[in-house]
């Protein structure tokens, strides 16, 4: 593949939950770490089709498009049936096709949803493949990107998508506010966030939350959209706080994490500055469709971003009393009965760590890459955001005192269980973002469940 940089607009025109995992575990066992042989070979001559599950909506689908085009050029013999949800329960699609015998021999999986799928027995164990790869090389990628896709001391998917999460924030509403750009080697405190959100945060009448006018009801520009999702944990650090404890303990009842939880709930419910589902708001709120000041967000969302005309720059995550930073990659996985385990293996590897597949991610704003050969290129991109933000995601991702990832003290990624704790949270999660409970009123409860799904992947 030639090293320059793929058109973004080019390619464009070229181009549930743990009930189910449940009941599925009966049929499902876990797969011993076998040498990468057997399958059915196709004929000589006979094309090989393999069957592709994809989510996450039409810019996603557009960059694997790519990826697949190219291989085909590359790889005679290989062609794609592509199956595709656009919304957040591929998990659920997934299981229902395993259930029905349809299972694909690859899918693009979250970061969420990896370990419990391998934890019953659907993934494929690739550390074989990997060891009997020339082509693969430890040290050519960047430590940490296998965090989300290592269980039981093995690679149970590659990294596909992802990387650091930063703060985003849109220029020309800084610009407006006549607010400096923060600078993104400053890390700046969760009370400085909070004042800087209160100059960003406009009603439909442009008054602030420092105005007495100011109705919380009736906001057309947030000043702060914090993650309260995947980069929920990094606020937990930042107080002091453990998710997961090193004795397997799961301490969210702990002071400083009742603290953090309840601050996450008055950025909009007592300070105004983020939305809150307490106060009704129309339309997408996000940096992309220009409603947002401040985005807490990830690297996967450079593309995006830049395809929405945003004007943009990326900062630290603001912090109380440590400095932490947070990031993960989402992984391309193979089904542990496919046909074809070879050729889904080789495609895989391609999209995920070869140079050639790699680059596309890249060059589209996918990925933070996890080649050392491609950092340049990712720093150097002619796109948004500018050299010394994209330094930051790397800054983020590759600082042993900041870096953090949810159980790093037991050497699993939420243990195995991440989308099962994150079906026992919302609830109460809803609970709090609604100001109907405080996380004191909860806190004993999650964590007993929490701890309980720890141990054994199944919620009381």
């Amino acid at each position: 593949m030639a090293s320059n940089k793929v058109s973004r607009r080019g390619f464009l025109r070229l181009a549930a939950g743990s009930a189910a995992l449940t009941a599925l575990a009966a049929c499902a066992a876990p797969q011993p770490a076998a040498a990468p042989s057997g399958g059915e070979a196709a004929p000589a001559g006979e094309a090989v089709k393999l069957s592709f599950f994809n989510r996450g909506g039409q810019f996603i689908e557009d960059v694997m498009t790519t990826q697949m085009d190219l291989y085909k050029e590359t790889t005679p013999g290989i062609e794609f049936e592509i199956n595709a949800v656009a919304g957040a329960n591929h998990q659920e699609a997934l299981l229902l096709m395993v259930s029905s015998g349809t299972a694909p021999d690859i899918w693009f999986d979250a970061n969420r949803t990896t370990g419990p799928l391998t934890r019953k027995g659907l993934t494929m164990n690739l550390e074989p493949f990997l060891e009997a790869d020339d082509d693969f090389n430890e040290d050519d990628f960047v430590a940490n990107v296998w965090i989300a896709q290592t269980y039981d001391g093995a690679r149970w998917g590659l990294p596909w998508d992802s990387g650091s999460m930063l703060i985003g924030y849109n220029k020309d509403m800084f610009d407006a506010a006549g607010i400096p750009h923060p600078d993104p080697s400053v890390w700046i405190t969760w009370d400085e966030w909070i004042e800087l959100g209160k100059q960003l945060t406009l009603d439909l009448d442009d008054n602030t939350p420092n105005d007495p006018d100011f109705d919380p009801a009736r906001v057309k520009q947030y000043g702060i959209l914090a993650d309260t999702g995947h980069g929920r944990q990094t606020y937990m650090w930042a107080n002091n706080a453990e998710i997961i404890a090193a004795d397997g303990t799961m301490p969210m009842d702990s002071d400083e994490f009742i603290e953090a939880m309840n601050w996450l709930a008055d950025l909009g419910l007592k300070h105004y500055v983020a939305p809150s589902p307490a106060y009704q708001a129309a339309g997408e709120i996000s940096l992309q469709a220009g409603t947002v000041a401040m985005n807490h967000l990830g690297a996967w969302m450079i593309g995006r971003i830049n395809d929405a005309g945003i004007n943009w720059g990326a900062f630290q995550v603001p912090y109380n009393k440590t400095k932490v930073s947070y990031g993960h990659y989402s992984p391309l996985c193979v089904y542990r009965d496919t046909k074809h385990p070879q050729e889904a293996y080789d495609f895989t590897f391609f999209a995920t760590c070869s140079r050639d597949g790699q680059k596309i991610l890249v060059d589209l704003g996918m990925q933070q890459p996890i080649r050392k050969d491609l950092r340049e290129d990712f720093l150097n991109d002619d796109d948004l955001p500018a050299k010394p933000d994209r330094q930051a995601f790397y800054d983020a991702f590759e600082n042993e005192e900041t870096f953090r990832w949810p159980g790093d003290t037991i050497g699993s990624y939420f243990g195995g269980w991440y989308q099962v704790l994150l079906d026992y949270w919302g609830p109460y999660l809803d609970r709090l973002w609604l100001g109907e409970v405080r996380w004191e009123d909860v806190a004993a409860e999650v964590r007993a469940g929490s701890e309980q799904i720890l141990e054994t992947g199944e919620i009381s």
